[in-house]
């Protein structure tokens, strides 16, 4: 193999701006120094005639080529189909039969003895059948040859359709009462007006008639026809190994070694049409088939492409006289282009240089610096390919940068030698290489290239390596020396301009986390300062609620005792002094006695809430629990809408927000409780916000915000939170999370709610946290946290 076969692997044209385009004054110079004799001219009008003349013949060549084969492949097709038709009518005659003794009175009773006779008769008189059997609907059947048999056909695909009514033609098969391959022709067995089966009818008939109409399709010199069943199994072929027998079934050629059979035989079982060629059996091939219409077979013809192309021996020999004659013309004029060419590559190596250098310096883009510099080299110095590689003296191994024309080496990268020589010194000598990688192969011969050193500051060593397979000349070794000169110029420059890139790029870094984490501690120092505010007020508000509370039953007590002596007094002097009613009176008694035990009711009630609202306040502020604690999650979430509340209820000009609670039965959750509150804080005071906006555009609009939660597998339960408010930007949904990034208007949002609320949820919980939304129609948040915390970090 040469050398051109080994890296040329993969050529595809680089697209970088031509020489005319990108240096118009280096053009303009190259078009004075060429001063081209009249000569030339007239000689390259005789040129371009003789390539419209030869062009003319080829395209004529061609049509003609194409017209002829059509009509041969049209005419095989015509004669494929003939068979196919012939066989198509055979079948659909045996299809109406059956289907005609289905529908006899006698068939339809299913009765074996008044069936019997009746079909050993029509089976004699038709002629076609070895036997016709009648299947019951557990899969017993009799047939006209045994009568009742002890075999049972319930597994057999063509009783499985014709039993739900589905009338068939299978595949050629071996039965099991004959013995022998016979198709079977199905039909289901209906009885009056109830179409669904009550058996089911079957004739088995030899393959013997599609055998001789498919050998008496071909009709040229070594040609023949062979049909497949749909599973790609061959039902006639001259090929005895692709036929089966009682002993072993022919086997599907969609699986053979020859890939063109199996192609076409993969055609054929879709049910395709066509004409295509292959090579079969060592000769080549134009295949013509087709399908059947009354089974799932397909039936081609085979003809040897010589044959076909036969026909087209004297287009061939115009083609060949009018090519050598181009040949000749093209010859003299080559031989006075040489000469011109000679000056011209001159002056275009000296340009090229100067273009090259230009190019290096205008750019720090160490790619694009070598892509332009392999591509003017390989266009321009007629190297067959150019490659920059880089070593590794501590490898050993060869990693391709870059290559002109673009092949997959970059890919197969690193290659490595399997000699105990070094490398450096191989290339240096261009001596013949074969470096290894683990999928191919890269060849170097001796003197087909020349390989310059360019020295890094780092440990590895830069290749620029010309390839020629007519040898590399002087003038291209001292360009490539040249431009390897310039290249270590352009890697140095490359390699200071990286590191300081990479310097800012770590600056940057630093000042933005330094930001977010100033940020994050104020915040943090915030819902510190909120959360002990919280709990101070909580703390404060319990202890006369639980005064009022754990007095109230005391209360209730003394005022039922005094209400019973009241009643004994009444009961006891029925006629009290006129004083006495007139005081009764003034105080409505009955009033009193009937109002006083629902007051204390009221009383207890109404202490009973404000300890609830105590409990939500010390459960949302978790200032006990900064550690990883294991809490319903419910509570949380509760406590936090009950901190919303009013911002929930209905304003002047807006409607209140309707909040479903879809809660599903979860374990205690290990985590950071205060923070976790801190994240259905963020998360539920961007919901009522998106809400009263869209409610602000339509005041009709029906706010409802949903919380569901779910076990979504034994070790990770998920909190959705979901809202029908105004959705979020696409351009927006993907910042949402990002810290400092806000919509909100200057004064109302630092842009750290969700950007700390992904933190907790992310690092300290090593859970998710995703958005998704549609604008207009609303947002769905989803949180979802292990149930037991592993080594998870203590939070800041």
């Amino acid at each position: 193999m040469s050398a051109a076969n080994s890296v040329n692997s993969v050529s595809v044209s680089a697209n970088v701006p031509g020489l005319s385009q990108s240096h118009p004054r280096v053009w303009s110079s190259l078009k004075q120094q060429w001063r081209v004799p009249q000569r030339l001219g007239m000689l390259l009008l005789f040129v371009g005639l003789s390539s419209v003349v030869g062009g003319s013949a080829l395209i004529s060549f061609r049509i003609v080529r194409a017209f002829v084969l059509d009509n041969l492949k049209t005419q095989m097709l015509l004669e494929v189909e003939h068979g196919a038709h012939e066989i198509d009518n055979w079948l659909s005659e045996r299809r109406t039969e059956l289907e005609t003794l289905a529908n006899s009175p006698l068939v339809r009773g299913m009765d074996w003895d008044q069936a019997g006779p009746y079909l050993k008769s029509e089976q004699q008189r038709i002629g076609e059948y070895s036997v016709i059997t009648l299947v019951n609907p557990d899969g017993s059947y009799f047939n006209t040859q045994f009568d009742l048999t002890a075999f049972n056909v319930s597994d057999r695909q063509w009783f499985q359709q014709g039993i739900v009514g589905e009338p068939s033609v299978t595949d050629p098969l071996v039965a099991r009462s004959l013995g022998i391959p016979i198709v079977n022709v199905t039909a289901p067995v209906t009885r009056g007006a109830d179409t669904r089966p009550v058996g089911v009818l079957t004739g088995a008939i030899s393959t013997d008639t599609v055998t001789q109409v498919v050998s008496a399709i071909p009709t040229q010199p070594n040609s023949y026809a062979f049909a497949l069943n749909s599973e790609g199994a061959a039902i006639v072929h001259p090929n005895p190994e692709y036929v089966g027998n009682t002993d072993a079934p022919a086997p599907s050629l969609t699986r053979t070694d020859n890939g063109d059979l199996a192609a076409i035989a993969t055609q054929m079982t879709a049910q395709q049409a066509g004409v295509q060629a292959a090579r079969l059996d060592g000769r080549n091939y134009f295949v013509a088939y087709i399908p059947l219409k009354q089974a799932d077979w397909s039936i081609a013809l085979a003809i040897p492409r010589e044959n076909i192309e036969s026909k087209l021996y004297p287009l061939y020999l115009l083609a060949g006289v009018v090519g050598g004659l181009l040949l000749l013309a093209m010859g003299g004029a080559w031989q006075q282009l040489n000469l011109l060419e000679e000056t011209r590559e001159r002056a275009a190596q000296e340009a090229l240089k100067n273009r090259i250098t230009s190019r290096i310096r205008e750019t720090l883009d160490l790619s694009l610096v070598l892509q332009t510099a392999l591509t003017d080299l390989g266009q321009h110095l007629q190297f067959d390919q150019v490659l920059f590689a880089w070593f590794s003296p501590t490898s050993q191994a060869l990693d391709i940068a870059q290559t002109y024309p673009a092949s997959s080496l970059l890919t197969l990268s690193p290659f490595r030698p399997k000699v105990s020589e070094p490398l450096p010194a191989l290339l240096a000598y261009g001596r013949a290489l074969r470096l290894y990688s683990a999928e191919t192969v890269l060849k170097l011969e001796a003197n087909t290239y020349r390989a310059i050193a360019i020295s890094r500051n780092t440990d590895c060593v830069g290749y620029l390596i010309g390839v020629c397979h007519r040898g590399v000349n002087a003038d291209q070794q001292a360009m490539l020396q040249s431009v390897s000169d310039q290249l270590a110029i352009a890697i140095k420059q490359a390699d200071l301009y990286q590191q300081t890139q990479h310097q800012v790029a770590l600056l940057n870094d630093t000042l933005h986390s330094l930001k977010a984490a100033q940020l994050h501690l104020v915040q943090s120092e915030k819902m510190s300062s909120l959360g002990q505010m919280v709990a101070g007020i909580a703390h404060e508000i319990n202890n006369p609620v639980n005064f009022i509370h754990g007095n109230i039953t005391h209360a209730d007590e003394y005022v039922t005792e005094l209400l019973d002596l009241i009643h004994l007094y009444q009961a006891e002097i029925p006629n009290p002094s006129d004083r006495v009613h007139q005081k009764a009176a003034e105080v409505d008694l009955e009033f009193v006695q009937r109002d006083l035990p629902k007051l204390l009711s009221s009383i207890h009630l109404g202490a009973q809430r404000i300890r609830e609202i105590v409990e939500s306040l010390r459960n949302f502020s978790r200032l006990d629990e900064a550690d990883v604690k294991v809490v319903n999650l419910h509570e949380g979430i509760d406590s936090t809408l009950l901190i919303l509340q009013s911002s929930l209820k209905a304003t002047a000009t807006q409607a209140d927000i309707t909040v479903a609670r879809c809660y599903g039965k979860l374990p205690l959750v290990e985590c950071y409780a205060g923070q976790l509150n801190q994240v259905f804080m963020n998360v539920l005071s961007n919901a009522i916000d998106a809400l009263r906006q869209a409610q602000a555009a339509n005041p009709s609009h029906s706010a409802l915000l949903t919380i569901t939660t779910t076990l979504t597998s034994p070790d990770w339960v998920a909190i959705r939170i979901t809202d029908n408010g105004i959705g979020i930007a696409e351009d927006t949904l993907s910042r949402i999370f990002d810290p400092f990034f806000t919509t909100k208007p200057v004064g109302n949002g630092t842009g750290m709610g969700l950007a700390i609320s992904y933190q907790i949820v992310t690092e300290r919980h090593g859970g998710r946290l995703t958005c998704h939304s549609t604008p207009g129609q609303g947002t769905d948040v989803v949180i979802e946290i292990p149930v037991v915390q592993a080594d998870v970090a203590e939070p800041s």
